[in-house]
């Protein structure tokens, strides 16, 4: 018998990227930092610009472009454009008042932005125009150091573009990731509810089975000690005889409820082994001792048959004779175990003349179907032509 799964049966799921690096989560911090470092090194970049490098004086012009053009980019992952054309308006601006060429270092980190927001098509269309206002620029301000400068800003922008493309890149391929994961997750919750479900229910059929068959014999045994009891028939020994029973049928029903519960995660509860076809006998011994005398008999070659089977048989026969006991008014059944090649055929039939004085909700039918139908098999039960009522099985044996 399988016990239900537990939480951890299914394994857990692992973080894709583990805990989230703090630069995502503190994107303001980074902001900060990426307009600082772009305003040192503009700064420098102009400091030390031109060809051959000398160091010049930075007047307030420059200390303003510089300013301003890199405190625009703390808006940068908003309006990643507008951030674009402002840069490049001031580097423009910037470049007509000096004697040197423009810096578009600022730009180049809008630049960047668009191609993380906007992909990589999107950042060649603004790398292009960047290109285009710096080289315009260039022409006019400082021509003769268009060659050199040309260079280092196409290159530069490609860099910009192609280092926003991959990161662009690397984060879809993580969420792709994390969205797989909490899909993997959402299916196993749901495939280990389902188990569960599935356990659930098996459960509720054991304990149906195991209650309505004991509960059964201990009202026909109860019945028949009250009538000697009431008829004054009886010697003492008969009513002990009797008593006797109805002890040794609730005791092996509360050791059959304490291993079907002992499954719910208790693991002190003492396990018995699961009936099978082989306890027929006893299992029509119990009956008899309850009044109804069932014969047992068996064609073809006995063998041992798949442990689900096995379990689903013996219940249906249970359930079968137990319908027998309340409803059929007889004291006779027989069952009769066919083995075939492939196919265990179970009939259970009575001779009884109709419903007897206890009421049934057709459970016990439903769960004779419901058993078979989990290993493969069906039931068909009804009334017989000649009177009674037959229930027959056939349960698939498999590869023998």
């Amino acid at each position: 018998m399988c016990s239900v799964p537990g939480p951890g049966a299914y394994g857990e799921v692992v973080s894709v990227g583990g805990d989230q690096a703090w630069w995502r989560r503190y994107p303001r911090v980074v902001d900060v930092a990426v307009v600082l470092v772009a305003l040192f090194l503009t700064l420098g970049m102009m400091r030390f610009a031109g060809r051959p490098p000398t160091r010049r004086v930075l007047g307030p012009v420059d200390y303003g472009y510089a300013a301003a053009a890199c405190a625009v980019l703390l808006v940068r992952r908003r309006w990643p454009v507008g951030v674009l054309v402002v840069t490049v308006l001031l580097a423009v601006a910037h470049g007509a008042m000096r004697e040197h060429g423009p810096q578009f270092l600022p730009g180049q980190v809008a630049l960047y932005t668009i191609a993380v927001a906007r992909g990589g098509r999107a950042g060649l269309v603004a790398g292009a125009v960047l290109l285009a206002a710096a080289g315009t620029t260039q022409m006019v301000v400082a021509p003769e150091e268009l060659s050199l400068g040309a260079v280092a800003l196409v290159t530069s922008t490609g860099l910009a573009v192609a280092a926003g493309t991959g990161v662009r890149t690397q984060r879809a391929y993580v969420a792709t990731l994390e969205e797989r994961a909490v899909r993997a997750e959402r299916a196993r919750r749901e495939e280990a509810a389902r188990l569960v479900g599935e356990e659930r229910v098996r459960i509720a059929r054991e304990l149906h089975d195991v209650v309505a068959h004991q509960l059964t014999l201990i009202n026909a045994q109860a019945g028949v000690a009250l009538y000697l009891h009431e008829g004054g028939q009886g010697e003492p020994a008969g009513l002990v005889e009797t008593l006797s029973h109805v002890k040794d049928d609730s005791k092996q029903a509360l050791a059959e409820l304490r291993s079907i519960v002992g499954l719910l995660g208790t693991p002190d509860v003492p396990r018995e082994p699961v009936p099978g076809l082989d306890r027929l006998d006893d299992l029509a011994a119990s009956f008899a001792r309850a009044g109804l005398t069932v014969e047992v008999r068996r064609r073809g070659e006995a063998r041992a048959v798949p442990s689900a089977v096995d379990v689903s048989g013996y219940r249906i026969v249970q359930e079968a004779l137990t319908n027998v006991s309340k409803h059929a008014a007889t004291g006779t059944a027989r069952v009769c175990l066919d083995y075939a090649h492939d196919t265990l055929k179970i009939v259970i039939a009575d001779d009884g003349a109709g419903r007897g004085p206890g009421g049934g909700s057709g459970r016990g039918l439903i769960g004779m179907r419901e058993r078979a139908a989990a290993v493969g098999g069906e039931v068909t039960a009804g009334h017989r032509p000649g009177g009674g009522f037959l229930v027959e099985a056939a349960l698939p044996l498999g590869d023998q």
